[in-house]
């Protein structure tokens, strides 16, 4: 299974720039929480935004990863809440709209377009996040 994901992460990256990818995590995350329906759909989609929560906590380990400190500390705590939460959800019947709307939010922040310096519409900068296949 790891090999098939790994072959799947090399062709995907040369096709996607990793934001596009992180969007799509995010997308599927957000899917995935809408459709739990019931206790095994849950606690298979908690599983998954607990991964990728983690994934994007262990990034913000990084020293060197180019994100600004500000914004580093400021998903660092929004992570551990995240991951947190799932945790949490996963023991007790709680709500998902908050996990939903925290992927939301993240999912609106990759899209996002700045506009340079020139006034011409450019995609923000990349941050080169990379997701565990825990």
């Amino acid at each position: 299974m790891k090999y098939g994901l790994q072959r799947y992460n090399q062709g995907a990256a040369n096709l996607l720039s990793s934001r596009q990818i992180e969007a799509m995590a995010f997308s599927q995350a957000i899917s995935l929480l809408e459709r739990a329906r019931d206790e095994k759909a849950r606690l298979h989609a908690l599983s998954m935004n607990q991964k990728l929560w983690s994934a994007v906590l262990r990034e913000m380990d990084v020293q060197n990863n180019g994100i600004p400190d500000d914004l580093r500390k400021d998903l660092f705590k929004l992570s551990f809440w995240a991951t947190r939460y799932c945790v949490r959800a996963m023991l007790e019947k709680i709500s998902l709209k908050p996990l939903i709307d925290i992927n939301r939010d993240m999912l609106d922040g990759l899209r996002e377009k700045t506009v340079g310096a020139s006034e011409a519409s450019t995609e923000a900068p990349v941050h080169n996040f990379k997701l565990a296949t825990a």
